[in-house]
């Protein structure tokens, strides 16, 4: 017997050693990890009461630490891990619920998780019916002639939910729509929302259903109808002037009166009478009666009898160019210095403008010049000047000149000559004449007006 239990202890411990080195060899090839799981785990509820509403926002998810082996670790999922919460037993008002964490594989040791409680705040659960209020925005915005009927709305009641403090704030549930500038009838798809009687939206409950149609007849009055003004004209402007368009204020106008008699108009109310054009020069402005049939009046005239549109016909000048040649002379010669030489005695001087001024344009009012105030004694380039020789308020003052030909002009100045014993003077230069300035027209742009007539 004793030799059978000698064996018998030997056997086991050579078993444990056996059991040693294998785990230990086991460690070394895959060993353990400790260290919280990369992902959250969510929190299952269990047995969650049906007539009780959570009004706060309890923990949805726990972190985990676990202890596993390093190729079990990176096998593990969130779908592994289990993590409930059972609410079975609890009540209305705020309620502490344990959490309870296991894995799957039975090599994994929860070592810790947190939160390991949740708070949780029931309330009675509570719904009524609403009927849907519908707000049109801009509904003074519509545009005259035009009529807004009462809005329908599909359902026209709606079932609000939730907690009973929070259902008990609803004052109303509303839906807002835009009709500014709107000429058809309306029919959208919005979301209902609760408001308390301060307007705020009601959060945490839910109304029912998500969505409800609202149709909002628009429709034009048959006795009303905005209409364009048309303004005919006869006549063509004077010689140098052409027609460039015509203002109407206002430009339309909405007009009442017999359904037939308005269908029939069209688009658009000429004024009675012509624009006449003969002979203009400026612009015309005049205010014109609008030939309207009878019957047909303009909505909401403000104590204008017949009402009237203040018309105005543009005219505008033709314009034009033309090259004139003026003879150049200088300013401002320095004390001490006379001009020996100028390379020309004339430029050409390019001029735009108003073609009525420049046929008429008389060259003496052109003043062309080389300003050589503050040179010295020798030859260099001076750029010349042209002037027009008319006051502020002349027409002429609407002519532009475009440029100058030479743009430079070479001048010599020397000292100036001093009297010779015998009272002779040493020679000067002698001033070589310029020729009489000349006009060559250049081509210029014509503007022709077609006047509209009926």
């Amino acid at each position: 017997m004793a030799s059978i239990r000698e064996h018998m202890g030997t056997a086991l411990l050579a078993l444990m050693l056996a059991l040693i080195v294998w785990v230990n060899a086991t460690y070394q090839k895959d060993p353990p990890r400790e260290d919280f799981f990369p992902r959250q785990i969510p929190i299952q509820v269990l047995n969650a009461p049906s007539d009780l509403v959570v009004t706060n926002d309890p923990a949805e998810a726990v972190e985990v630490k676990i202890r596993t082996f390093s190729s079990t670790w990176e096998k593990l999922g969130v779908n592994d891990f289990n993590a409930t919460a059972d609410w079975e037993a609890l009540e209305a008002g705020m309620n502490t619920v344990d959490i309870e964490v296991s894995c799957a594989d039975p090599t994994v040791n929860i070592l810790d998780f947190h939160p390991e409680v949740i708070y949780v705040r029931l309330e009675p659960q509570q719904s009524e019916d609403q009927e849907v209020n519908v707000e049109l925005v801009g509904h003074e915005e519509i545009p005259l002639g035009y009529r807004v009927d009462s809005p329908e709305v599909d359902p026209e009641v709606v079932t609000v939910e939730g907690a009973a403090s929070a259902v008990e704030r609803v004052d109303r549930v509303n839906v807002s729509l835009s009709i500014v500038d709107q000429r058809a009838s309306l029919e959208r798809q919005l979301e209902p929302i609760p408001v308390d009687e301060e307007g705020e939206k009601v959060e945490n409950v839910k109304v029912s259903p998500a969505e409800v149609t609202v149709r909002v007849p628009i429709e034009r009055k048959q006795n009303y109808r905005e209409v364009a003004i048309r303004v005919l004209t006869t006549g063509t402007p004077s010689r140098g002037y052409f027609f460039s368009g015509l203002d109407v204020v206002p430009a339309t106008v909405t007009i009442v009166g017999p359904p037939e008699t308005i269908e029939e108009m069209g688009g658009y109310v000429e004024t009675r009478g012509e624009i006449d054009l003969s002979g203009a020069t400026q612009t015309i402005a005049q205010k014109m009666e609008l030939a309207l049939p009878e019957g047909v009046s303009v909505l909401d005239t403000e104590g204008e009898d017949p009402f009237r549109v203040l018309v105005t016909a543009n005219i505008d000048a033709v314009t034009g160019g033309t090259t004139v040649e003026v003879p150049l002379r200088e300013r401002n010669v320095p004390g001490g210095l006379s001009v020996e030489k100028m390379s020309v005695s004339s430029v050409d001087v390019i001029l735009t403008g108003p073609a009525v001024l420049l046929d008429e344009l008389e060259t003496d009012l052109l003043d062309a010049y080389v300003d050589l105030e503050g040179l010295e004694e020798g030859t260099r380039q001076v750029e010349p000047q042209v002037e027009i020789l008319a006051p502020d308020d002349s027409e002429l003052q609407d002519l532009a000149v475009k440029d100058v030909s030479p743009k430079y002009v070479e001048v010599t100045l020397n000292l100036a000559s001093t009297p010779t014993p015998g009272g002779e003077a040493s020679p000067t230069a002698t001033a070589t004449p310029t020729p009489a300035p000349t006009m060559t027209p250049t081509p210029k742009p014509t503007a022709t007006a077609t006047p509209r007539r009926r």
